[in-house]
């Protein structure tokens, strides 16, 4: 027996608000710091979880917003099944 999983379920209750060309989808934003240069400069790689279906398609360069504060696309990648993508993102 298939295991089907509902990603709305998943997002429900820890997801950001993403807008992106007119409209709003949930993903989940994360903010981790990177040590670059030898440890030299600290900086913040933003990354967004979100539905393939949603945002797989997003180009790079895009505008989106998240929560209000404006991001370009930098790459987007699937996870594990492929249900998922995550978009990496610079903050403008």
């Amino acid at each position: 027996m298939a295991f089907t999983e509902d990603l709305d379920t998943f997002f429900a209750d820890f997801s950001d608000t993403v807008v992106y060309s007119g409209s709003t989808y949930k993903g989940i934003l994360d903010e981790p710091d990177e040590m670059i240069a030898d440890g030299i400069v600290l900086s913040t790689d933003y990354q967004l979880t979100a539905k393939t279906t949603d945002l797989g398609a997003i180009l790079f360069d895009a505008s989106l917003t998240v929560n209000s504060v404006n991001y370009k696309v930098r790459s987007v990648r699937k996870i594990d099944d492929g249900s998922l993508c995550i978009v990496s993102l610079m903050k403008v």
